[in-house]
């Protein structure tokens, strides 16, 4: 009796053990298969365009990044692949200036319509924006600009034009009043060896050459150049030439629009 109460006894803590131990892999099992399902993925998306709200039939904003980094967390990575490429993202992020009036003001960032399931974070937050009165100012003359490095020293500048002499310039009151000139600036890849016609881009410059943040419209002008040869004869002509072109490049670009295509 008592060897048999031995066995039975031996048999429940031999059948604990095994229940102890199969409970003990379950658990591990599912632990894992639970940290497998919540694995997640980080992903970072740059340039991402910023789209800000304001009244821009009144005001100007002038003075912020347009762009900022996006670091897209997720489980899914279908989900994440999609919000990575611009033409299939659904998610966007927003500056709300429409209750904003004049000043400089910060603006924190936030992201929109952002999928299930995934979280976002956008770098910088925030952001700084002035904000002033809208106005335009219109017939304002255009400066060609051709800096002399660009000129070949076999030739000699006789004119140049621009399609459009004057233009409309659109920015808040105080950074009009700022503008000393219109300039289309010939782009630095291109050099003078001889007649040219190019699009150039036109900016606003005040009386230092700093580049203000104004609209331009047109935004560009087709640039004509004249050119000839630099007569050779002696050295004394050679120089004298030499500093023709650099004078003509300066005094000709500037005093010569192309009144031929004028609309």
């Amino acid at each position: 009796m008592k060897r048999n109460s031995l066995y039975i006894i031996t048999s429940l803590l031999f059948a604990c053990v095994l229940f102890i131990y199969a409970t003990s892999i379950n658990y591990q099992n599912n632990t894992n298969a639970r940290q497998t399902k919540t694995e997640t993925y980080t992903n970072t998306v740059v340039n991402v365009p910023i789209d800000i709200q304001y009244d821009s039939a009144q005001y100007f904003i002038s003075g912020f990044s347009s762009e900022v980094t996006v670091f897209l967390t997720g489980s899914n990575r279908v989900t994440l692949a999609s919000e990575m490429k611009e033409s299939t993202r659904k998610f966007k992020v927003t500056a709300d200036l429409s209750q904003a009036t004049e000043g400089t003001i910060e603006v924190p960032l936030t992201i929109e319509n952002l999928p299930s399931g995934l979280t976002a974070v956008a770098t910088p937050q925030k952001i700084t924006v002035k904000v002033g009165k809208k106005v335009t100012r219109d017939n304002v003359p255009v400066v060609p600009q051709i800096d002399s490095s660009q000129i070949d020293e076999k030739i000699i500048i006789e004119r140049v034009t621009v399609s459009d002499e004057k233009v409309s310039v659109t920015s808040d009151a105080d950074t009009l009043s700022k503008i000393d000139r219109i300039v289309a600036v010939l782009p630095t890849s291109e050099k003078i060896t001889g007649n040219y016609s190019g699009s150039v881009p036109l900016q606003a410059v005040d009386r230092n050459g700093t580049v203000l943040p104004t609209v331009i419209t047109p935004f560009e002008v087709t640039m004509k150049v004249i050119t000839k040869p630099v007569r050779t004869t002696n050295s004394s002509t050679t120089t004298s030439n030499a500093s023709t072109v650099e004078n003509s490049s300066t005094t000709a670009a500037e005093t010569k629009p192309d009144n031929s295509k004028q609309n």
